[in-house]
């Protein structure tokens, strides 16, 4: 009967559909942690607890799962070196980086690694298509996630129905592929028509929450707002 219902005999309260958020205490909030696959937006003030909920997500990716982080306004020496001095380790074989950020800085020619795929900034919404069209084969037989960091970004480089038709495209071709995908968007830059817009091929939306110098986090389920704080050892909740 477990097996039916889709629920970890292991962990009855743990859902097998689920991806975990790679914070334990919020795991077990969530059943087993994010929907799996799922497209998921994730709303918050621009500062740290944002992005290192994100970056939980992202290190937290097992031996069968792939990891790609989409940079839209830092390098992805910024982003491992901000996961570590929050205690999230980013520098793992199978955690790789689309960047988007790096050609924008004009500082001479910079080459796509095997860890890195360069494009030519974020209003080159083709060839970022193309680069998750890449990950998707080379991740085949695996669960993958996936971070915009940040999709504002890509949201302000970008006309409005441009932004339409890519998340159009992207985000069926992503769950199809047993992806879960983090959408980052930072609170009160766009319009709420623009939000709507993108909220509309969601799953899920979370909203990371200040009130008086405290964070809170709002999910779908949840009969009241988590509070959280990040440490040392990135985010607990309290």
């Amino acid at each position: 009967m477990a097996d039916e219902l889709g629920v970890d005999q292991a962990m009855p309260i743990l859902k097998k559909n689920r991806m975990s958020t790679g914070i334990t205490d919020l795991d077990v909030i969530m059943e087993g942690g994010h929907q799996n696959p799922a497209n998921i937006l994730l709303v918050g003030p621009s500062g740290t607890e944002k992005a290192v909920f994100a970056y939980h997500f992202a290190a937290a990716a097992g031996k069968n799962e792939n990891t790609y982080i989409i940079c839209g306004n830092t390098s992805p020496d910024d982003i491992v070196n901000k996961a570590a001095n929050n205690g999230i380790d980013l520098n793992k074989e199978n955690i790789k980086f689309i960047d988007c950020y790096s050609s924008t800085l004009g500082k001479g020619e910079i080459k796509s690694t095997p860890k890195v795929t360069l494009i030519d900034g974020p209003s080159a919404l083709n060839d970022i298509s193309l680069a998750l069209n890449e990950a998707v084969k080379e991740s085949q037989g695996k669960r993958i996630r996936f971070v915009f960091d940040t999709f504002s970004t890509f949201v302000l480089y970008n006309p409005k129905d441009s932004i339409r038709k890519f998340l159009g495209v992207i985000e069926g071709r992503l769950k199809s592929a047993n992806a879960t995908t983090l959408y980052l968007i930072d609170e009160g830059v766009h319009d709420k028509q623009l939000i709507s817009l993108i909220e509309h091929g969601m799953d899920g939306k979370y909203l990371v929450v200040e009130k008086e110098g405290k964070f809170f986090l709002d999910i779908p389920g949840a009969n009241t707002e988590i509070p959280i704080r990040v440490g040392p050892t990135g985010i607990t909740v309290m």
